[in-house]
């Protein structure tokens, strides 16, 4: 592979990662702090719903998918599923992956009109930065 086509895919893989992770981490803060809907805040806050559900729609999970495609096709092609970093790496990536689709399911269930506040959305934010904080540490340092 040329070096200016992997410096290009590397740049759209950490691209797609911050949309990714960025939408992820709204997300969750949106949870963390939405209410109900009822009461005068009401309309403001369905409108704000429904943006992000449009939002995670179409940006936060499409970046998802290009994080992953270019990822596994870079990894492939250099070869790194013989390092022990990339396996720790794909464990968060995929748990973060399931976090975007809890949140995703629980923006629809609060547009269908559902109070119900989500399971261990306390943790979520944190995870999201403390997660994104590991994977950029194995990807730059490859401890092994």
């Amino acid at each position: 592979m040329p070096p200016m086509t992997y410096q290009l895919l590397k740049m759209a893989h950490v691209a797609a990662a911050v949309a990714w992770l960025c939408g992820s981490l709204f997300v969750a803060l949106f949870l963390l702090t939405s209410q109900p809907q009822d009461g005068e805040d009401a309309p403001k806050e369905r409108k704000m719903l429904h943006a992000l559900r449009r939002w995670t729609l179409f940006v936060t999970t499409p970046a998802m998918v290009i994080t992953w495609l270019i990822g596994l096709h870079l990894a492939v092609t250099f070869g790194w599923f013989a390092m022990n970093w990339i396996w720790i790496k794909l464990a968060f990536a995929l748990s973060l992956s399931g976090l975007l689709g809890m949140q995703s399911a629980s923006l629809r269930r609060m547009a269908g009109g559902s109070g119900k506040r989500p399971l261990l959305i306390d943790l979520q934010a944190p995870y999201v930065v403390l997660t994104a904080t590991a994977i950029v540490t194995l990807v730059v340092v490859k401890p092994f």
